[in-house]
């Protein structure tokens, strides 16, 4: 897979406009030698020519950073054009645009995911996919995470209030009631408006990789 094909999908799922504010977070990955601080990169659309200059660079960082061990995330709602702090709160978010089902394996997550849980993650969300359509849910953005799956559904700018946070919550609780199995589960705590997911382009980094259990580029499906 080409890494700066890839990363370029991203723009499909996280909108960009003259005003965003995008949030990139490379951590290191528990238990990896050299550990190294958490880093915080931020991108103002208006300090850039425009829109793509933006998005370029952000790309250019977030592979650079990951090819030297980092796992990359994204803040995935869009941050208040007034922010000034080190990293997103949910009080720096400006709306809801994303609710994320966020497919994985139960257990030990310590380590890449095996084919064989990669595969039931994927089962799993499209059940949840085939279901929300019958619900008249919009048509999802799919990832796969290097280790599970997620689902994107459009939120219609729903305010960042506490009922907002308390619907998405009582959702995911709602959908892993129905559909958790054996194998994998969905992860019923990714509800706060500041949630940073995986960066697609970027290699996923958990543990030490095997032959059965190898690090996976997050790739938009």
């Amino acid at each position: 897979m080409n890494a700066i094909a890839e990363i370029k999908k991203m723009w499909q799922i996280f909108s960009v406009e003259p005003s965003s504010v995008l949030e990139l977070r490379a951590i290191w990955p528990k238990g990896h030698a050299g550990a190294k601080r958490t880093q915080f990169h931020h991108f103002r659309v208006h300090e850039f020519k425009d829109v793509k200059a933006c998005q370029a660079s952000f790309e250019e960082m977030a592979l650079a950073l990951n090819a030297t061990g980092y796992n990359i995330y994204i803040v995935m709602n869009p941050i208040n054009r007034e922010f000034a702090g080190s990293c997103a709160s949910d009080a720096d978010i400006r709306v809801r645009q994303l609710l994320l089902i966020d497919i994985d394996r139960k257990g030990d997550t310590s380590v890449p995911a095996s084919q064989m849980e990669l595969n039931a993650a994927h089962l799993l969300s499209s059940e949840v996919r085939a279901f929300l359509e019958t619900q008249n849910w919009q048509t999802p953005f799919e990832v796969m995470s290097g280790n599970g799956y997620h689902l994107y559904y459009p939120l219609s700018n729903l305010p960042c209030t506490d009922k907002t946070k308390n619907v998405i919550q009582c959702t995911l609780k709602n959908l892993a009631s129905r559909f958790d199995n054996a194998v994998v589960a969905i992860d019923t705590v990714v509800y706060n408006a500041s949630r940073i997911t995986k960066v697609p382009g970027t290699i996923a980094r958990k543990g030490v990789e095997s032959q059965d259990r190898p690090y996976r580029m997050a790739v938009v499906l």
